[in-house]
């Protein structure tokens, strides 16, 4: 029998096969996950080490969530790696939170910057991470 006389009707239907994408490596695989589960933990850090005291702390907060939710949308896309929606989000997240601290970086200026350690390494961890999210076998 045959199936719009193109294929076996046994045979899967070429639009409905699995694409024959490259897996990534597992160092990269390995690297990919180290820095998401980094974003987690520093955001909850970060999250608990804001000082009661400090009255704009809302803002504090606010960041820290945001890294914390673009934490779980990474972990998120290494686990469903072919979902495509899972993909974008993650994708948007990191682009526009490495947007925030790059800007962050570039106003208080490279002493204040360098000198809060958490800043330039929560910058770099998004910045890897947006390289992981728009490469192709991710």
């Amino acid at each position: 029998m045959c199936a719009r006389g193109d294929s076996d009707i046994r045979a899967k239907a070429k639009d409905l096969a699995p694409e024959d994408t490259p897996t990534p490596s597992r160092v990269g695989q390995l690297l990919d996950l180290v820095c998401a589960v980094a974003l987690f933990l520093l955001a909850i850090a970060g999250s608990m080490l804001i000082p009661k005291t400090y009255a704009e702390r809302i803002w504090m907060y606010g960041t820290d969530l945001a890294i914390l939710f673009a934490a779980m949308l990474n972990l998120l896309r290494i686990q469903n790696a072919s979902m495509r929606g899972v993909k974008i989000f993650s994708i948007t997240a990191n682009v526009a939170l490495s947007a925030l601290f790059v800007s962050l970086m570039v106003s208080i200026g490279l002493s204040r910057t360098l000198s809060v350690a958490q800043i330039p390494a929560i910058a770099a961890l998004l910045l890897i991470q947006t390289a992981f999210s728009v490469r192709r076998s991710a």
